[in-house]
């Protein structure tokens, strides 16, 4: 009987064994992961809420959320983190972006919805990707032959070079002006205006600058305006004050997009470290396009997802 209980409970440790390692091994179970978000309300909890939406949606995501204040402590998000089990962080906004570098444990970060410089992490950024911004810019106004944007290497020349990498395929030159500080940044929207040609030339506003948009918007407009030159912007608020089209992301698909790169980079893929926002929403406004010689139709109209001034 004895050997018999033995050999029974030699099994039963033998059989957990087993399933332990096969658990362990289970590349099917999903990885646990922490979405750290801002605290927010109004609109941007909207927002908030469609980005988590999006990353909820990926099959092989199991998704916490952690909530952040402006002050919130460190060491309790990080035992918040080790009470889920994470696996993977996704820090989304730059306030969790800034919070998740300061985190101490070794669980691999990745960025979401950042403007600014994302200093190593995996960053899917707000900035749109260009190859489909420069499709539909191509699709309402063919005969736009350059984009001119003044950039800061190390803030968004990722996106400087992947505009120039593609360019050629919709017909397109992309000419840059490298800016270090506001003031050199002035000047070269200064220059930029002046070599800019009307009808083949566009003006690309930065989502981030080392030119903040607020100081160079109104000459911008103002300047571009009176030479019936196309302005394009990461901002729809920027068409509304007379700037020609805006690309910003589509919440929902973002948070999708943002899943989908966090697992390629836990799964160690070898993909970019930085990439724009694939899925897109457009702004027009029609006085400005008519300004410039574009009219559109009812069709060409119904593409894009705001329209100023507002239709009554």
């Amino acid at each position: 009987m004895a050997f018999l209980c033995l050999l029974i409970n030699t099994l039963l440790i033998s059989t957990l064994l087993s399933q332990n390692a096969v658990a362990a091994n289970d590349t099917t179970a999903p990885i646990k992961t922490t979405v750290i978000l801002p605290i927010a309300t109004g609109a941007a909890k909207m927002i908030y809420d469609e980005v988590i939406s999006g990353i909820a949606s990926h099959p092989e995501l199991e998704v916490s959320t952690i909530a952040i204040s402006s002050k919130e402590d460190i060491a309790a998000v990080e035992e918040k983190i080790k009470a889920n089990q994470s696996q993977l962080i996704i820090a989304v906004g730059n306030r969790s972006y800034k919070l998740a570098r300061a985190l101490t444990n070794d669980i691999l970060i990745i960025a979401g919805g950042i403007s600014g410089k994302p200093n190593g992490i995996p960053t899917v950024s707000l900035t749109g990707d260009p190859a489909p911004a420069f499709k539909e810019l191509k699709h309402i106004a063919p005969h736009i032959k350059n984009i001119r944007l003044v950039y800061n290497e190390e803030i968004n020349g990722w996106w400087y070079a992947r505009a120039q990498k593609i360019a050629a395929d919709y017909d397109l030159k992309i000419i840059g002006y490298p800016a270090t500080n506001m003031k050199d940044g002035v000047k070269l929207y200064e220059q930029l205006l002046k070599d800019a040609t009307p009808k083949t030339s566009a003006v690309w506003i930065p989502l981030r600058s080392v030119v903040p948009s607020k100081t160079i918007l109104p000459l911008l407009l103002e300047k571009a305006w009176s030479k019936k030159l196309a302005v394009i912007s990461n901002n729809p608020s920027h068409t509304k004050l007379g700037g020609f089209v805006a690309v910003y992301p589509e919440h929902k698909k973002m948070g999708g997009q943002l899943a989908q790169f966090a697992t390629l980079h836990f799964k160690g893929e070898d993909i970019d470290r930085i990439v724009g926002t694939e899925n897109l929403n457009f702004a027009i406004n029609l006085r400005t396009s008519s300004h410039i010689g574009i009219r559109l139709n009812a069709k060409e109209r119904a593409r894009f997802d705001k329209i100023f001034p507002t239709q009554r």
